[in-house]
């Protein structure tokens, strides 16, 4: 059996719908961190069992605390504003958790079309949860991952605005964080799509002091680079940046913004025409997402993707 937990806050307008495809659940536990709606009443009404947590600005801790309330060891993560979409409702997640016991990532598919995986079975007894913001589960044991047929979606994603801000949201924890290289990342991420340029640029540099970590942050941490030169006005340094041979040998993203950036320089045409012919030469990273979480190479054999620290 399984128990789908899920947190939550003000999701009144949303979670009818994510609850609405889980009626043949074993169990669903909504966990509300503090909604000022009438979250909870809609939960009860489809049947969910209802706990509320207190909010911690730690979403790790509070995955942990909802999952508690949980009646089965094996537990489905799901999001108030994600959509099961099994073919044949919940009877095939329990037909998988029957043969996989520990863990099974899902295709999670985006408004844009693009895709991602994350693990979305796992027993509470193999995995635990890390990190305040941008979560991930990780292995107590080691274990290997089943992963379900990633040709089909099964998780929608239909993002919610934000109730929260993430970045400021990390800012408490980055001491405690200031050697790990995923929230180190993680942070810079957030400050970039915030365009807050300035604080980006001291978090780019806290995370190139950083050991490890995931082969793809590295490089897309040098994109980000250039992206923040840009923003701060210097478009020919972020040039240097992205078209330097150790990134632009691997990177279709960083030539992609090159063209964009030699264009607004008003550089020669055909500079800019051979920047945009060897990006098209390049294929797109199998680790890429818009969500920025590990993809499918990651979480299917972590060690091949990762650096020492």
């Amino acid at each position: 059996m399984i128990s789908v937990v899920i947190i939550t806050k003000d999701s009144a307008k949303r979670l009818g719908r994510c609850l609405e495809l889980l009626t043949d659940a074993p169990e669903v536990v909504v966990a509300d961190t503090g909604s000022s709606d009438d979250t909870p009443q809609i939960a009860k009404s489809f049947g969910a069992k209802v706990c509320h947590i207190p909010w911690t600005q730690d979403f790790a801790e509070a995955r942990t605390r909802a999952q508690q309330h949980a009646r089965y060891e094996l537990v489905m993560r799901l999001d108030d504003d994600e959509l099961l979409r099994s073919p044949q409702g919940f009877s095939e997640v329990l037909a998988l958790a029957r043969s996989t016991p520990d863990g099974i990532c899902m295709k999670r598919t985006q408004p844009s079309g693009e895709s991602d995986m994350l693990l979305r079975v796992y027993s509470r007894k193999a995995w635990c949860w890390h990190y305040p913001v941008h979560e991930v589960l990780r292995s107590k044991f080691g274990q290997r991952l089943r992963v379900v047929d990633t040709n089909a979606s099964w998780i929608e994603h239909r993002p919610s605005m934000r109730t929260r801000n993430y970045a400021d949201m990390m800012l408490p924890h980055m001491g405690r964080y200031s050697d790990d290289p995923y929230m180190s990342y993680m942070h810079l991420k957030e400050l970039l799509q915030e365009q807050r340029w300035a604080e980006a640029l001291q978090a780019f540099r806290r995370y190139n002091n950083t050991t490890g970590g995931y082969h793809w942050h590295r490089s897309q941490a040098d994109i980000f680079h250039g992206e923040i030169l840009r923003g701060i006005g210097k478009p020919t340094e972020a040039l240097a940046v992205l078209t330097d041979p150790a990134l632009a040998s691997t990177r279709a993203e960083a030539l992609h913004l090159a063209v964009e950036i030699a264009v607004d320089l008003g550089m020669n045409p055909l500079a800019v025409d051979n920047l945009r012919q060897k990006a098209r030469a390049l294929r797109m990273p199998l680790e890429t997402g818009m969500s920025g979480n590990p993809q499918v190479p990651y979480v299917i054999d972590r060690t091949k993707y990762v650096d020492p620290a």
